[in-house]
């Protein structure tokens, strides 16, 4: 080992390869020429909708706070809509339209390619495509366009992983002994809890940092502080794993394609209340923060450049604890439908509450002790986008006009601010993202589009 490339990695026994962070390549740790960072882009989803009042005076109002620490990274970009009409079904059209700019052809497929494939496709398609989601059952319907954020196309959902533990052992690989290839999914389970992935590269780490090791010492001490918390994030995902349900499909390496007139039963589309209600939904805020911090861990060690982040989906019923505190039983979804500007009805609570959520996820990304070759944090560097599936009309909740979204990163083209496009398509933004990370001028249905917005330099 002469020199610490800038995907270096600790094989183990097994599939376990555990990436060492790209901060390693900096050149005041390896004495190597600064990196060029790779094309990165995330999407961040959150359900039930965001209220023009909650945004119109920007981030000193109560309800978007938790993002004005991040707002000089920022691009809030108000009074898009969607062209949907009116009506029901709008938390299925809304979600299966973000990311993607297209009409859903039914509740049971998005209706094209989500710009984290063409991204992943374009730049990276051997890579892992990383698609974490939290979200409970949905009653009635088909879920599919709801829970499934990533698509191919048409009929074509990508993977989505639900629990840390899965979410771990699919950054940093798993070690299974030999002799349990016939056993269950749950004693399988049950050994994995047992066995550390460290276990399998404790000789490669100790060469690694000796004084033996041809690295310096500024290298030797950052691979270790990442080898730490590697530990802690595996101890936390065991632990949250333990007090989960077993899911039946967990042998599943991916959904199959799924036709118009197939069902996302639980097997195709996993997703259960119990995963995150725990005490009055305490176990939502912990799988939230776990999984936010193992996505940074990815995306600082180059594992994963392009993928999806859902927190709630469309039309979601999740416990809040916060809304138990001031008495109210309801759920985020009940309280939306009957929302208005001069109906308060705890709404503002629950996406107060959310936003706190998208707060974490960014600033685990913003993280400066974690930096990218070029010295930027990895949110500099990464395409962020932040949306939902609702808007207001006539200050109501529950329409697709005056929608929100927010863009962060881009390596410095997605300008800071406040832009207001009223009236817009949605088609613009993503046609407008598109072009930003060269990957075509057009994106979604061009019949809804009317030009490139000028939030990217």
């Amino acid at each position: 080992m002469s020199k610490l490339t800038r995907r270096h990695f600790i094989r183990g026994a097994g599939s376990v390869s555990i990436a060492l962070p790209l901060a390693a390549t900096l050149p005041r740790f390896a004495g190597a020429a600064p990196g060029v960072t790779p094309p990165r882009y995330i999407s961040l989803f959150f359900g039930n909708g965001m209220p023009k009042k909650f945004v119109q005076n920007g981030y000193s109002g109560n309800v978007i706070a938790p993002l004005a620490p991040f707002q000089s990274k920022l691009a809030m970009v108000r009074g898009l809509q969607l062209n949907e009409g009116g009506g029901a079904a709008l938390h299925y059209k809304g979600t299966a339209r973000f990311g993607k700019g297209i009409s859903a052809p039914s509740e049971s497929t998005a209706g094209g390619e989500s710009l984290d494939n063409r991204a992943h496709r374009t730049y990276a398609p051997g890579s892992l495509l990383l698609n974490v989601n939290m979200h409970t059952l949905v009653t009635g319907g088909n879920p599919a366009t709801r829970w499934f954020h990533s698509w191919r196309g048409v009929n074509q959902p990508n993977d989505e992983l639900l629990r840390p533990l899965d979410v771990f052992d699919t950054i940093f690989g798993t070690f299974m002994p030999p002799d349990t290839v016939d056993l269950s999914p749950e004693e399988r389970r049950a050994i994995r809890y047992r066995n550390s992935v460290l276990d399998s590269v404790v000789e490669q780490y100790r060469e690694l940092s000796s004084e033996r090791s041809p690295y310096s010492v500024g290298v030797r001490a950052l691979v270790a502080d990442h080898l730490d918390l590697v530990r802690s994030l595996e101890r936390r995902s065991l632990e949250i794993d333990e007090g989960m349900p077993p899911v039946s499909c967990e042998a599943l390496a991916a959904p199959p394609d799924l036709n118009p007139s197939q069902a996302c039963t639980a097997a195709l589309c996993p997703g259960d209340d119990r995963f995150y209600y725990g005490s009055g939904g305490a176990n939502w805020n912990e799988v939230w923060e776990l999984n936010s911090d193992l996505y940074a861990m990815a995306l600082r060690c180059g594992v994963t450049r392009f993928g999806t982040m859902g927190c709630s989906g469309g039309g979601d019923r999740y416990p809040i604890p916060e809304l138990r505190a001031q008495g109210i039983e309801e759920s985020p979804h009940i309280l939306a439908h009957p929302w208005t500007r001069a109906n308060e009805n705890g709404f503002d609570i629950c996406v107060r509450w959310l936003m706190d959520k998208v707060a974490y996820f960014l600033a685990g990304l913003d993280d400066p002790a974690w930096p990218d070759p070029d010295g930027g944090t990895i949110l500099d560097n990464t395409v962020v986008l932040i949306g939902t599936e609702l808007g207001t009309a006539n200050d109501n909740q529950h329409h697709v006009d005056y929608m929100t979204y927010w863009l962060a990163g881009g390596g410095g083209r997605i300008q800071s601010g406040i832009f207001d496009y009223d009236g817009r398509s949605d088609v613009d933004l993503y046609s407008t993202v598109s072009r930003a990370m060269s990957l075509g001028d057009a994106f979604g249905d061009m019949g809804d589009f009317s030009g490139h917005f000028d939030v990217v330099r």
